[in-house]
């Protein structure tokens, strides 16, 4: 399998914690675990694919009638401010309060949206997660996962976290080394080369519109 092919079949991998991860009924990292950006990971992930598992095999609620549940909570864990802005990079300074605030909730509806979307066509049942590393600096974490499907398939996932009032959140994800705030900067760079701010923000309003 060649690294694009890999890249594209697992893309929807580093989403599974965005959109699963805060389903009702799921136990959340005690407070002990918080100090710990690898046990939030780990658990997160684990539960998130036995839902998934549960959601595929009809044993439980489809991820769509789960969405409206599960975007109420995910700003627990992700920081979707600070993606927000990474991803849109030096243009981020020159937008007022208002425009920034639209934007983000923008893009994270963009994500949710289009993640869970792609999770609904999940069929696995055989991949084996791999927790092989942490590194802390200061007020940044980096988890460094990897995939086994069956197959042989091998993918590797690090997950890029931040500490912000006590609390590690999630910023980026990085699947095969294609970053998910790098891949959307590129994205919108390349709309901001030709457009005004506004433009990109009604076409983030249409593309949510379609993807809700």
């Amino acid at each position: 399998m060649t690294y694009a092919s890999k890249a594209a079949r697992f893309s929807v991998m580093p989403c599974i914690l965005l959109s699963l991860l805060f389903t009702p009924g799921i136990v959340f990292a005690s407070p002990a675990d918080q100090s710990s950006p690898l046990a939030i990971i780990k658990s997160g992930t684990q539960k998130a694919l036995e839902i998934l598992h549960e959601s595929e095999s009809g044993q439980g609620r489809s991820l769509k009638a789960r969405k409206d549940e599960i975007l109420k909570l995910v700003d627990h864990y992700f920081n979707f401010d600070e993606m927000a802005k990474s991803a849109l990079g030096h243009p981020w300074k020159e937008q007022t309060p208002q425009k920034r605030a639209e934007f983000v909730s923008l893009f994270k509806q963009l994500l949710f949206n289009t993640y869970v979307d792609r999770l609904q066509n999940y069929t696995g049942h055989n991949e084996q997660v791999s927790y092989d590393s942490q590194q802390i600096s200061g007020d940044y974490a980096l988890v460094r996962t990897h995939v086994l499907f069956q197959g042989n398939d091998n993918v590797t996932l690090d997950y890029r976290l931040h500490k912000k009032d006590n609390k590690w959140k999630v910023c980026d994800v990085t699947v095969e080394g294609i970053s998910l705030v790098v891949n959307y900067r590129s994205q919108f760079s390349s709309i901001l080369s030709n457009e005004s701010f506004d433009a990109l923000l009604q076409r983030l309003r249409q593309k949510v519109q379609q993807t809700s």
